[in-house]
C-alpha cells in the first residue's frame, strides 16, 4: 500500500513539474497571432470612386484628363481635373460647380447629396490632384 501511494505521489509531482514548465501564450493578449491575417485598410473614398465612375467618368475619363466628348449630339471640350485651372479652385468653388453645374457641366444637386458632393471634392483632390 505504501508503494502505491509513493507511485501516485511521484506521478502527481511529475505532472505538476511538467505543467509548470510548459510555456503557453497568454489568453488575454491583445496582439494578433501569426495565424490571423492583418486587417485590411478601409477605402474611405470607395463611395466617391463609385459616384465618379457613374456620374463623371463619361466626360472626365477614368484618368481625369477630360478631352473632347460627345454629349447629346454636341461635341464639348471637358477640362482636365489635373490642370492648374482645376487645382487652383477652392473646395468651395468645386463644390458649387458640382452642385449647380457650370457652362456645359450639368448640375448634380438632384443626383448627389451634399455630403456626397463634399466627398467627391476630396476624391478629386486626392485621386487626380495628389492633395
Amino acid at each position: 500500500m505504501k508503494l502505491v501511494a509513493l507511485a501516485l505521489a511521484c506521478v502527481a509531482l511529475g505532472l505538476v513539474v511538467i505543467a509548470c514548465t510548459e510555456t503557453a501564450p497568454p489568453t488575454n493578449s491583445s496582439t494578433p497571432t501569426s495565424a490571423a491575417s492583418p486587417p485590411k485598410p478601409v477605402d474611405e473614398l470607395a463611395a466617391s470612386r463609385a459616384n465618379y465612375q457613374k456620374n463623371c467618368e463619361g466626360c472626365h475619363t477614368e484618368t481625369g484628363e477630360g478631352g473632347t466628348v460627345k454629349v447629346e449630339n454636341k461635341q464639348i471640350k471637358v477640362p482636365s481635373l489635373k490642370s492648374d485651372h482645376a487645382m487652383k479652385r477652392t473646395d468651395e468653388q468645386l463644390t458649387k460647380m458640382i452642385t449647380n453645374g457650370e457652362e456645359e457641366m450639368p448640375s448634380f444637386k438632384d443626383k448627389l447629396k451634399p455630403e456626397e458632393i463634399a466627398a467627391m471634392v476630396k476624391f478629386v483632390r486626392k485621386h487626380f490632384q495628389g492633395k
